[in-house]
């Protein structure tokens, strides 16, 4: 039974924990709100296992001691959904930095926001530092916004779980949900 990761997997990622296990996969899923464990392994069907990993990922010394722990327990992870908000701006090289560790090799799909579509404000740092480990395949996702008559929104978590289910079925270096161009069109936060 294959294991992977879901960083955020209780929140807009949700379906996305629930695809994994519902495909029969042993799934970390790192959030920090144990009433929405309790959400998401209610959700959860029969098939598949949810291991609930509880830390807030800019404690940096409890994220690793938790992964590492969850690795121990259930084996190498194969494939890790990261959505890591910038409050926490190592916790992505402290997951890879584990994650390459492992005798496997793994995807690890990092979800952007959608600024990180324009390349002039883009942190290259993660995707150079990140392709640096030998053992991970780094993909990009980017999320955007939906434009309807003429007027915009930010996707639903349906619209990202169901866009990052499909990215990683295509395992594309770059993948966009939704759209980020027009600039101008882009919902205020």
């Amino acid at each position: 039974m294959p294991h992977v990761l879901v960083v955020g997997g209780t929140g807009m990622l949700k379906d996305v924990s629930l695809h994994f296990a519902s495909h029969g996969m042993k799934v970390s899923v790192i959030a920090r709100d144990q009433n929405k464990f309790e959400e998401l392994i209610f959700a959860k069907d029969d098939s598949g296992f949810i291991n609930p990993i509880r830390v807030d990922y800019t404690d940096y010394e409890q994220l690793k001691r938790k992964l590492q722990n969850a690795i121990s327990i259930y084996g190498p992870i194969e494939t890790a959904v990261c959505w890591i908000h910038s409050t926490a701006p190592e916790a992505p090289h402290i997951i890879a930095e584990i994650l390459n560790s492992s005798i496997v090799s793994v995807r690890f799909f990092h979800v952007l926001g959608c600024e990180y579509a324009d390349p002039s404000i883009v942190n290259e740092d993660y995707e150079q530092t990140l392709n640096l480990f030998k053992n991970i395949s780094y993909r990009k996702i980017i999320l955007g916004f939906v434009i309807e008559d003429d007027n915009s929104r930010w996707l639903t978590n349906t619209e990202i779980a169901n866009g990052v289910i499909d990215a990683i079925k295509k395992d594309a270096d770059l993948f966009v949900i939704g759209r980020t161009e027009p600039v101008d069109k882009r919902p205020e936060f």
